[in-house]
């Protein structure tokens, strides 16, 4: 405990940026698209055939035969004539796409029916020379494009972050289809299914494919702040704060005010040591913000680095007028009045001072500090019910010894008392 919490440790709000998801992400309905059928052509097999009457019955979907249907489908991907044909490959991609949406004991007993309906369909656009199936193709694979985006939300959910980033890249190809903005204007689009693969990839802790698609998206123009402040954290695990900062003076370029931004940028520049341009650049977001603590404690504790404690000691101070709970500003400054001690043993070390009216002047000056510091560790003993017992029993030990020290014995005693309550 006598040593400085980070910075990074304790801004509350910096921790939340990392692996964060849009609100609004959501799984999507099936039946959003209506499925295409009419297609005019001429019969080529009784198998295929039979599908496609089967499939464009007027029957609803759940009364359909599509055990029967991939029965006949089956033997006509099996057939000579019909294995290269892509009517074969379109009726195929649109059985199991019906499978995939019915929701039936079928559906279970097929968990890959999307992804045979993303062969069907894929395959027939490769294959359809005469172009009499592509058009209807690519519209059923924005059906298959919500089913894959739906299984990699929940895979998600369950925190399979390889399965998820197989179905959102899979997904991502399909959304060119969206011509018409059918899926946009239901708030599917790349830019989501992209922020979802490098959210998986994180969560995978892949930061090579997470950083792909967090490069992937700036480049082609998204201004989500929080696509450039976890791709900023990522160059700084690999040690490379430069473009570190590089990535997050970008984003601001575009979103200047976001306070996602802002926050890293400070903690950017705390790691770099660059404490009087952080101090320009914290003393603008308070002029824009004067209520925010975060930008106070990062000023704190720039101006101790530069020596300044006069000026960290007041914006402490501040922080705890405008948030009384806020009790690492306590703790803190409870700290840098140790560390002043500590300079001031050090001082008398190096001086080899003896003389007795000068050991205590120095005495004097450390009794001061004693009593500014049991102040500060006393306001978060006796008020900060959440703190960890562990921090707790640490705080009373070092509260116990500086009792001792000013000779306050009942304090001391009380210490002694609840450290032996709590071993």
């Amino acid at each position: 405990m006598h040593q400085k919490l980070k910075l990074i440790q304790q801004m509350k709000q910096m921790k939340k940026t990392t692996i964060k998801m849009k609100n609004n992400f959501k799984p999507f309905a099936m039946v959003l698209l209506a499925v295409i059928f009419g297609l005019s052509v001429q019969a080529q097999n009784f198998n295929v055939e039979s599908v496609k009457m089967e499939l464009e019955s007027p029957k609803d979907d759940t009364e359909k035969d599509l055990d029967k249907c991939i029965e006949w489908i089956t033997a006509a991907s099996n057939h000579s004539k019909t294995a290269n044909s892509p009517k074969m490959w379109f009726y195929k991609g649109l059985t199991y796409l019906k499978i995939a949406g019915v929701n039936s004991e079928l559906t279970k007993a097929t968990p890959n029916a999307i992804d045979l309906a993303l062969e069907g369909f894929t395959t027939a656009i490769k294959t359809d020379t005469k172009g009499k199936y592509t058009e209807d193709s690519k519209l059923n694979l924005l059906n298959v494009a919500i089913g894959l985006y739906n299984r990699g939300y929940s895979a998600y959910q369950e925190k399979n972050y390889s399965g998820a980033y197989d179905n959102f890249s899979k997904t991502l190809p399909l959304m060119d289809y969206d011509t018409e903005g059918q899926l946009k204007r239901n708030n599917l689009t790349a830019e989501v299914v992209e922020q979802m693969m490098a959210f998986s990839a994180l969560g995978m802790k892949d930061n090579v494919k997470a950083k792909l698609s967090f490069e992937s998206l700036i480049k082609k123009g998204s201004s989500e702040s929080s696509v450039f402040v976890n791709l900023a954290n990522i160059h700084l695990e690999e040690k490379d704060t430069a473009k570190a900062l590089e990535v997050i003076e970008a984003g601001k370029v575009l979103n200047g005010t976001d306070k996602l931004l802002i926050n890293k940028e400070l903690d950017i520049y705390l790691k770099q040591g660059r404490s009087v341009e952080l101090i320009e650049k914290i003393n603008i977001a308070i002029e824009d913000d004067p209520g925010n603590t975060v930008y106070y404690f990062a000023r704190a504790i720039s101006y101790e680095g530069m020596g300044d404690l006069e000026k960290a000691g007041a914006d402490y101070d501040k922080i705890l007028e405008i948030d009384p709970e806020y009790y690492d500003a306590a703790y803190n400054k409870g700290v840098m009045y140790n560390n002043m001690i500590g300079e001031l043993v050090k001082e008398m070390d190096e001086k080899n001072v003896y003389k007795p009216s000068i050991i205590a002047q120095y005495e004097a000056k450390i009794f001061a500090l004693y009593e500014k510091e049991i102040v500060q560790f006393e306001y978060v003993f006796e008020n900060n019910d959440d703190m960890a017992m562990e921090d707790r029993l640490d705080l009373a030990k070092t509260m116990k010894s500086i009792y001792a020290k000013m000779s306050k014995m009942d304090k001391y005693e009380e210490m002694k008392a609840f450290l032996e309550e709590n071993k």
